[in-house]
């Protein structure tokens, strides 16, 4: 997490000394979405030798639909008990059950697990994407209406988790040279996500972030009261410390940054949002150890 945070600062620097900004961020995040953790995805899979069976990965799957039911239950709950009214009551629920595991979760996964880890984590894109341009969509909209589409939930990370579950279940072999490039390319992933972040903090005003209390509890929730409710649930039907690490990881990461994205695109207020993101962004360099300490 140390070596996580100085990468953060080092795209907090790049974009107050003007080398990184809104505009570079928007192409990276783009790379690194889907290109960058393509690689990690596929790469997961190349060259591992796999602890879980096929039907244990099915079984992990459906724990990851489960983890999600019971974030999703946060998030109905929180804005009720602490009055959050009006469109800001849709945002922080998305804030709660969408968590950034693209840029934070898979690179944790893979600096405490190791790669083949990778892979199980990934799955977790098959229900976060589902619901993100489903649910989360129509609590943004509330009520306005919005046609619903399969290419809503068609992505890049999507397309690599799939084509992942293939390679592994069918034990493909993938050339030598193809292997390397796919390897490479997810050397960078970590990085340039962290990169990515630190500039996305920049451009935030400390004042206007550190002023909100309703940012506060909704990083509280997420970083600290959604992990420990996954474990509370899932440690009554994981015995595999890798996969209960997993779960665990991917529900104290920091608020996905698309809920920003999406806020814009359905012209909502993105304060709450990106206050929270900030927020929760910054404190998990410091509950994400203490959630693995504690509960692992």
């Amino acid at each position: 997490m140390a070596m996580l945070v100085t990468l953060m600062l080092v795209g907090y620097l790049c974009a107050k000394l003007k080398v990184t900004g809104p505009e570079s961020n928007r192409h990276m995040s783009r790379l690194v979405m889907d290109v960058l953790l393509v690689g990690t995805i596929l790469n997961s899979v190349i060259n591992i030798q796999p602890t879980l069976s096929n039907g244990q990965i099915l079984g992990f799957f459906g724990l990851t639909v489960l983890e999600f039911a019971i974030l999703g239950l946060i998030a109905w709950l929180f804005p009720w008990l602490f009055r959050i009214k009006g469109s800001d009551r849709g945002v922080a629920r998305n804030l709660l059950l969408f968590m950034n595991n693209g840029f934070v979760g898979l690179p944790i996964v893979q600096l405490v697990f190791g790669q083949e880890a990778v892979f199980y984590a990934s799955l977790s894109n098959i229900p976060f994407n589902i619901l993100l341009y489903t649910v989360g969509i129509a609590q943004l909209c509330q009520g306005e209406g919005r046609k619903f589409t399969l290419k809503d939930i068609v992505n890049a990370p999507m397309a690599a988790t799939l084509l992942a579950v293939v390679l592994f279940v069918l034990r493909l072999p993938v050339p030598q040279l193809i292997a390397d490039t796919i390897s490479t390319l997810a050397g960078a992933t970590i990085p340039l996500s962290m990169i990515i972040i630190g500039t996305s903090l920049a451009a935030i005003p400390l004042k206007s972030a550190f002023g909100d209390w309703r940012a506060y509890a909704l990083s509280l929730v997420s970083l600290l009261v959604c992990p420990i409710a996954v474990w509370a649930v899932m440690r009554l039907f994981i015995q595999n410390a890798m996969m209960l690490g997993i779960l665990i990881i991917v529900a104290a990461c920091p608020s996905a940054m698309m809920i920003t994205v999406l806020c814009v695109q359905y012209r909502r207020d993105e304060s709450l949002s990106s206050k929270t993101i900030f927020l929760s962004t910054v404190l998990s360099a410091a509950t994400i150890p203490f959630i693995l300490w504690l509960l692992l």
